[in-house]
Protein backbone atom coordinates (compact mmCIF):
# COMPACT_ATOMS: atom_id res chain seq x y z
CA UNK A 1 0.00 0.00 0.00
CA UNK A 2 1.03 3.46 -0.10
CA UNK A 3 -0.04 5.60 2.93
CA UNK A 4 -2.34 8.46 2.27
CA UNK A 5 -1.73 11.52 4.51
CA UNK A 6 -5.68 11.71 4.90
CA UNK A 7 -5.78 8.40 6.62
CA UNK A 8 -7.98 8.29 9.23
CA UNK A 9 -8.02 6.52 13.06
CA UNK A 10 -9.82 4.85 15.35
CA UNK A 11 -9.70 6.00 19.39
CA UNK A 12 -8.09 2.30 19.26
CA UNK A 13 -4.19 2.66 20.04
CA UNK A 14 -2.55 1.67 16.11
CA UNK A 15 1.23 1.89 16.56
CA UNK A 16 3.08 4.01 13.82
CA UNK A 17 5.38 0.62 13.94
CA UNK A 18 2.25 -1.91 12.41
CA UNK A 19 1.91 1.09 9.50
CA UNK A 20 5.76 0.75 8.67
CA UNK A 21 5.65 -2.44 8.84
CA UNK A 22 2.60 -2.53 6.66
CA UNK A 23 4.32 0.11 4.39
CA UNK A 24 7.25 -1.58 4.32
CA UNK A 25 6.08 -4.78 3.13
CA UNK A 26 4.14 -3.64 0.61
CA UNK A 27 7.19 -1.93 -1.28
CA UNK A 28 8.39 -5.48 -1.11
CA UNK A 29 11.30 -4.04 1.41
CA UNK A 30 12.87 -5.67 4.17
CA UNK A 31 13.82 -3.69 7.55
CA UNK A 32 17.31 -4.75 7.07
CA UNK A 33 16.95 -2.77 3.92
CA UNK A 34 15.38 0.14 5.04
CA UNK A 35 17.61 0.90 7.99
CA UNK A 36 20.43 0.76 5.69
CA UNK A 37 18.99 3.67 3.22
CA UNK A 38 18.27 5.70 6.78
CA UNK A 39 21.92 4.52 7.93
CA UNK A 40 20.11 3.04 11.33
CA UNK A 41 20.76 -0.10 12.82
CA UNK A 42 18.25 -3.14 11.89
CA UNK A 43 17.56 -2.98 15.46
CA UNK A 44 16.40 0.35 15.55
CA UNK A 45 13.67 -0.55 13.01
CA UNK A 46 12.77 -3.56 14.34
CA UNK A 47 11.86 -1.76 17.98
CA UNK A 48 9.83 1.14 16.26
CA UNK A 49 7.88 -1.79 14.39
CA UNK A 50 7.37 -3.93 17.02
CA UNK A 51 6.28 -1.02 19.37
CA UNK A 52 9.40 -0.29 21.95
CA UNK A 53 10.76 2.56 20.52
CA UNK A 54 9.10 5.51 19.36
CA UNK A 55 9.31 7.68 16.06
CA UNK A 56 11.13 10.49 16.93
CA UNK A 57 11.47 13.89 14.53
CA UNK A 58 14.82 13.26 13.23
CA UNK A 59 13.49 9.27 12.68
CA UNK A 60 10.29 10.82 11.00
CA UNK A 61 12.82 12.79 8.69
CA UNK A 62 15.03 9.99 7.57
CA UNK A 63 11.38 8.07 6.57
CA UNK A 64 10.65 11.12 4.82
CA UNK A 65 13.41 10.59 2.76
CA UNK A 66 13.89 6.40 2.63
CA UNK A 67 9.52 6.23 1.93
CA UNK A 68 8.77 9.54 0.38
CA UNK A 69 5.63 9.49 3.38
CA UNK A 70 5.96 12.65 5.34
CA UNK A 71 7.81 13.91 8.57
CA UNK A 72 4.56 14.99 9.76
CA UNK A 73 2.70 12.28 8.79
CA UNK A 74 4.84 10.23 11.46
CA UNK A 75 5.12 12.38 14.34
CA UNK A 76 1.21 13.22 13.83
CA UNK A 77 1.17 9.32 14.00
CA UNK A 78 3.40 8.96 17.00
CA UNK A 79 1.54 11.67 19.35
CA UNK A 80 -1.95 10.26 18.42
CA UNK A 81 -0.31 6.87 19.46
CA UNK A 82 0.80 8.40 22.69
CA UNK A 83 -1.89 10.34 23.24
CA UNK A 84 -4.89 7.07 22.89
CA UNK A 85 -2.48 5.30 25.46
CA UNK A 86 -2.62 7.62 27.76
CA UNK A 87 -6.26 8.02 27.47
CA UNK A 88 -6.63 4.51 27.60
CA UNK A 89 -4.38 4.52 30.99
CA UNK A 90 -6.18 7.68 32.61
CA UNK A 91 -9.68 5.95 32.12
CA UNK A 92 -8.17 2.73 33.56
CA UNK A 93 -7.27 4.54 36.83
CA UNK A 94 -10.54 6.21 36.60
CA UNK A 95 -12.49 2.84 36.69
CA UNK A 96 -9.68 1.76 39.53
CA UNK A 97 -11.32 4.28 41.31
CA UNK A 98 -15.35 4.29 41.19
CA UNK A 99 -15.14 2.63 44.34
CA UNK A 100 -14.53 5.40 46.23
CA UNK A 101 -17.27 7.69 44.80
CA UNK A 102 -19.40 6.19 47.46
CA UNK A 103 -17.95 8.32 50.17
CA UNK A 104 -18.53 11.37 48.12
CA UNK A 105 -22.06 13.04 48.11
CA UNK A 106 -22.30 12.72 44.08
CA UNK A 107 -26.12 12.48 43.93
CA UNK A 108 -26.36 16.12 45.98
CA UNK A 109 -23.22 17.44 44.01
CA UNK A 110 -25.24 17.03 40.95
CA UNK A 111 -28.61 17.51 42.20
CA UNK A 112 -26.74 21.13 43.05
CA UNK A 113 -25.52 21.68 39.92
CA UNK A 114 -21.66 21.58 41.76
CA UNK A 115 -20.61 18.70 39.21
CA UNK A 116 -22.12 17.44 35.68
CA UNK A 117 -24.89 14.91 36.45
CA UNK A 118 -22.89 11.92 34.28
CA UNK A 119 -24.10 8.55 34.65
CA UNK A 120 -20.90 6.62 34.32
CA UNK A 121 -19.00 5.97 37.34
CA UNK A 122 -16.01 6.88 35.61
CA UNK A 123 -17.00 10.04 34.28
CA UNK A 124 -18.07 10.74 37.93
CA UNK A 125 -15.07 9.75 39.10
CA UNK A 126 -13.10 12.89 36.61
CA UNK A 127 -16.28 15.25 37.38
CA UNK A 128 -15.14 15.37 41.49
CA UNK A 129 -11.12 15.32 40.52
CA UNK A 130 -11.78 18.89 38.52
CA UNK A 131 -14.08 20.18 41.39
CA UNK A 132 -11.56 19.29 43.92
CA UNK A 133 -8.48 19.82 41.82
CA UNK A 134 -7.08 16.59 42.73
CA UNK A 135 -5.52 13.80 40.61
CA UNK A 136 -6.96 11.17 42.51
CA UNK A 137 -9.98 10.83 45.10
CA UNK A 138 -7.80 9.32 47.24
CA UNK A 139 -5.78 12.61 47.97
CA UNK A 140 -8.66 14.30 49.94
CA UNK A 141 -7.87 13.51 53.29
CA UNK A 142 -4.36 14.46 53.24
CA UNK A 143 -5.08 17.45 51.08
CA UNK A 144 -7.57 18.94 54.25
CA UNK A 145 -4.52 17.68 56.46
CA UNK A 146 -2.21 20.14 54.72
CA UNK A 147 -4.36 23.29 54.79
CA UNK A 148 -6.90 23.33 57.15
CA UNK A 149 -6.86 23.25 61.24
CA UNK A 150 -9.54 20.89 61.84
CA UNK A 151 -11.21 22.20 64.98
CA UNK A 152 -14.52 19.39 64.86
CA UNK A 153 -14.64 16.68 66.65
CA UNK A 154 -14.05 14.02 64.12
CA UNK A 155 -17.50 12.41 63.20
CA UNK A 156 -17.61 13.78 59.99
CA UNK A 157 -16.34 12.81 56.47
CA UNK A 158 -13.33 13.86 54.91
CA UNK A 159 -14.87 13.98 51.18
CA UNK A 160 -18.06 15.62 52.85
CA UNK A 161 -16.23 18.30 53.91
CA UNK A 162 -13.30 18.54 51.45
CA UNK A 163 -16.64 19.49 48.46
CA UNK A 164 -18.57 21.49 51.04
CA UNK A 165 -14.95 23.80 51.17
CA UNK A 166 -14.54 23.71 47.82
CA UNK A 167 -18.09 25.18 46.79
CA UNK A 168 -17.45 27.97 49.46
CA UNK A 169 -14.14 28.70 47.39
CA UNK A 170 -16.10 28.35 44.16
CA UNK A 171 -18.65 30.63 45.30
CA UNK A 172 -16.16 33.14 46.90
CA UNK A 173 -13.69 33.30 44.13
CA UNK A 174 -16.72 34.85 42.19
CA UNK A 175 -16.97 37.85 44.96
CA UNK A 176 -15.14 41.16 43.97
CA UNK A 177 -13.55 42.18 47.00
CA UNK A 178 -10.95 45.17 48.20
CA UNK A 179 -7.61 43.88 49.21
CA UNK A 180 -7.98 42.58 52.47
CA UNK A 181 -7.65 45.45 55.45
CA UNK A 182 -7.47 43.79 58.89
CA UNK A 183 -8.39 47.58 60.29
CA UNK A 184 -11.26 48.36 58.25
CA UNK A 185 -12.53 44.78 58.67
CA UNK A 186 -12.25 44.64 62.48
CA UNK A 187 -14.69 48.55 62.79
CA UNK A 188 -16.79 46.91 60.40
CA UNK A 189 -18.02 44.50 63.11
CA UNK A 190 -20.01 46.46 65.26
CA UNK A 191 -21.95 47.52 62.56
CA UNK A 192 -22.62 44.12 61.33
CA UNK A 193 -24.15 43.19 64.64
CA UNK A 194 -26.09 46.03 64.52
CA UNK A 195 -27.67 43.44 61.89
CA UNK A 196 -28.51 40.87 63.66
CA UNK A 197 -32.34 42.76 64.27
CA UNK A 198 -32.64 42.68 60.54
CA UNK A 199 -34.63 40.59 58.29
CA UNK A 200 -32.55 37.45 56.47
CA UNK A 201 -32.92 39.30 53.22
CA UNK A 202 -32.13 42.86 54.25
CA UNK A 203 -28.50 41.46 56.16
CA UNK A 204 -27.45 39.23 53.90
CA UNK A 205 -26.55 41.20 51.14
CA UNK A 206 -25.66 43.69 53.37
CA UNK A 207 -23.21 41.36 55.39
CA UNK A 208 -21.40 40.32 51.69
CA UNK A 209 -21.16 44.23 50.33
CA UNK A 210 -19.25 45.24 53.79
CA UNK A 211 -17.13 42.02 53.82
CA UNK A 212 -16.33 42.10 50.51
CA UNK A 213 -15.55 46.58 51.79
CA UNK A 214 -12.69 44.47 53.58
CA UNK A 215 -11.22 42.18 51.73
CA UNK A 216 -13.57 39.40 53.11
CA UNK A 217 -15.50 37.26 50.52
CA UNK A 218 -18.87 36.04 52.96
CA UNK A 219 -20.51 32.87 51.38
CA UNK A 220 -23.30 30.23 52.64
CA UNK A 221 -23.03 26.65 51.30
CA UNK A 222 -26.13 24.29 52.58
CA UNK A 223 -24.24 21.71 54.71
CA UNK A 224 -23.57 18.00 53.56
CA UNK A 225 -23.91 15.22 55.11
CA UNK A 226 -21.37 14.47 57.56
CA UNK A 227 -19.60 17.51 56.28
CA UNK A 228 -19.67 18.29 59.91
CA UNK A 229 -18.83 22.30 59.52
CA UNK A 230 -20.56 25.17 61.06
CA UNK A 231 -18.05 27.46 59.14
CA UNK A 232 -14.62 28.45 58.07
CA UNK A 233 -12.07 30.86 57.88
CA UNK A 234 -9.61 30.76 55.28
CA UNK A 235 -7.44 32.89 53.11
CA UNK A 236 -8.03 32.11 49.29
CA UNK A 237 -5.22 34.90 48.44
CA UNK A 238 -2.85 37.05 50.69
CA UNK A 239 -5.34 39.67 50.07
CA UNK A 240 -8.63 38.17 50.29
CA UNK A 241 -10.12 36.27 52.86
CA UNK A 242 -12.73 34.03 53.09
CA UNK A 243 -15.54 33.56 55.98
CA UNK A 244 -17.61 30.35 54.69
CA UNK A 245 -20.88 29.45 57.18
CA UNK A 246 -23.34 26.56 56.75
CA UNK A 247 -26.19 27.17 57.85
CA UNK A 248 -26.66 24.09 60.19
CA UNK A 249 -29.69 23.87 62.29
CA UNK A 250 -30.41 27.00 60.51
CA UNK A 251 -30.53 28.73 64.14
CA UNK A 252 -29.99 32.75 63.46
CA UNK A 253 -28.00 33.39 66.95
CA UNK A 254 -25.90 30.39 65.74
CA UNK A 255 -25.21 32.05 62.90
CA UNK A 256 -24.31 35.10 64.37
CA UNK A 257 -22.21 33.12 66.81
CA UNK A 258 -20.49 31.62 63.97
CA UNK A 259 -19.60 34.69 61.91
CA UNK A 260 -18.11 36.54 64.33
CA UNK A 261 -15.98 32.93 65.49
CA UNK A 262 -14.65 33.01 62.08
CA UNK A 263 -14.18 36.69 61.90
CA UNK A 264 -11.95 36.59 64.97
CA UNK A 265 -9.89 33.90 62.91
CA UNK A 266 -9.28 36.29 60.36
CA UNK A 267 -7.79 38.89 62.77
CA UNK A 268 -5.30 36.34 63.84
CA UNK A 269 -1.97 37.76 62.49
CA UNK A 270 -0.47 33.94 61.74
CA UNK A 271 -3.32 33.56 58.77
CA UNK A 272 -4.37 30.06 59.86
CA UNK A 273 -7.24 28.60 58.07
CA UNK A 274 -10.02 26.96 60.24
CA UNK A 275 -12.63 24.76 59.79
CA UNK A 276 -15.02 25.32 62.93
CA UNK A 277 -17.50 22.42 64.31
CA UNK A 278 -18.51 20.79 66.74
CA UNK A 279 -16.73 18.84 69.37
CA UNK A 280 -13.06 19.35 71.10
CA UNK A 281 -10.33 21.35 69.35
CA UNK A 282 -7.14 20.22 69.13
CA UNK A 283 -5.93 24.22 69.29
CA UNK A 284 -8.14 24.67 72.04
CA UNK A 285 -6.39 28.22 72.67
CA UNK A 286 -7.60 29.70 69.73
CA UNK A 287 -10.73 28.45 69.73
CA UNK A 288 -11.82 30.01 72.99
CA UNK A 289 -10.08 33.29 72.43
CA UNK A 290 -12.75 33.19 68.85
CA UNK A 291 -15.46 32.00 71.12
CA UNK A 292 -14.86 34.84 73.78
CA UNK A 293 -14.69 37.67 71.22
CA UNK A 294 -17.78 36.49 69.57
CA UNK A 295 -19.60 35.90 72.84
CA UNK A 296 -18.43 39.38 74.60
CA UNK A 297 -18.86 41.07 71.12
CA UNK A 298 -22.33 39.95 70.64
CA UNK A 299 -23.10 40.43 74.72
CA UNK A 300 -20.48 42.50 76.31
CA UNK A 301 -19.50 40.64 79.38
CA UNK A 302 -20.88 43.69 82.33
CA UNK A 303 -24.33 44.01 80.67
CA UNK A 304 -24.37 40.27 80.45
CA UNK A 305 -23.13 39.99 84.24
CA UNK A 306 -25.70 42.22 85.14
CA UNK A 307 -28.69 40.89 83.49
CA UNK A 308 -27.95 37.29 84.49
CA UNK A 309 -27.37 38.43 87.99
CA UNK A 310 -31.33 39.47 88.21
CA UNK A 311 -32.69 36.19 87.56
CA UNK A 312 -35.65 37.11 85.51
CA UNK A 313 -35.61 35.61 81.84
CA UNK A 314 -38.75 35.96 80.80
CA UNK A 315 -40.29 36.69 77.55
CA UNK A 316 -40.56 40.44 77.77
CA UNK A 317 -37.51 40.68 80.34
CA UNK A 318 -35.59 39.13 77.42
CA UNK A 319 -36.76 41.17 75.06
CA UNK A 320 -36.01 44.44 76.65
CA UNK A 321 -32.80 43.38 77.54
CA UNK A 322 -32.10 42.49 73.87
CA UNK A 323 -33.67 46.17 72.80
CA UNK A 324 -31.06 47.77 75.41
CA UNK A 325 -27.94 46.86 73.53
CA UNK A 326 -29.17 46.60 70.21
CA UNK A 327 -29.58 42.85 69.12
CA UNK A 328 -31.87 40.04 68.02
CA UNK A 329 -33.56 38.80 71.32
CA UNK A 330 -33.12 35.12 70.28
CA UNK A 331 -29.26 35.73 70.87
CA UNK A 332 -29.77 36.34 74.24
CA UNK A 333 -32.24 33.49 74.36
CA UNK A 334 -29.73 31.24 72.71
CA UNK A 335 -26.65 32.05 75.55
CA UNK A 336 -29.19 31.20 77.90
CA UNK A 337 -29.91 28.21 76.93
CA UNK A 338 -26.15 27.20 76.01
CA UNK A 339 -25.43 28.34 79.40
CA UNK A 340 -28.15 26.05 81.03
CA UNK A 341 -29.60 29.20 82.72
CA UNK A 342 -32.86 28.24 80.70
CA UNK A 343 -34.02 24.86 79.27
CA UNK A 344 -33.47 24.71 75.84
CA UNK A 345 -37.20 24.27 74.84
CA UNK A 346 -37.96 27.58 76.24
CA UNK A 347 -38.82 30.77 75.20
CA UNK A 348 -39.04 29.21 71.53
CA UNK A 349 -40.93 32.23 69.98
CA UNK A 350 -38.11 34.45 70.64
CA UNK A 351 -35.37 32.55 68.35
CA UNK A 352 -35.64 32.57 65.24
CA UNK A 353 -34.49 30.12 61.82
CA UNK A 354 -33.21 31.41 58.29
CA UNK A 355 -34.34 29.93 55.61
CA UNK A 356 -32.42 28.69 52.41
CA UNK A 357 -32.63 31.99 50.00
CA UNK A 358 -28.88 32.02 49.80
CA UNK A 359 -26.39 30.57 46.61
CA UNK A 360 -24.99 27.47 46.97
Amino acid sequence: MTISPNRAWSDLPVSPGSVLEEEIEYRGMTQKELAARMGRPTQVINEIVRGKKAITHDTASELQKALGVSAQFWVNMETAYRMTLARQKHREALEAETDALKKFPVNLMQKRGWIPGHSKLADKVLAIQEFLGIASLNNVEQTLAASFRITGGGNYSHEALAVWLKQGEVLGEKIETESFDRTVFEGSLPRIRGMTTMPQQEFMPKLTEICASAGVAFVVVEELPKSGANGVARWLTPDKALIQLSLRWRWADIFWFTFFHEARHLLDNRRRSYVDGPGDAPNAEAEESADRFAADLLIPRPQWDQFTEAGCFSAPDVESFARSIGIDPGIVVGRLQHHDVIPYNSLPNLKSRLIWEVSN
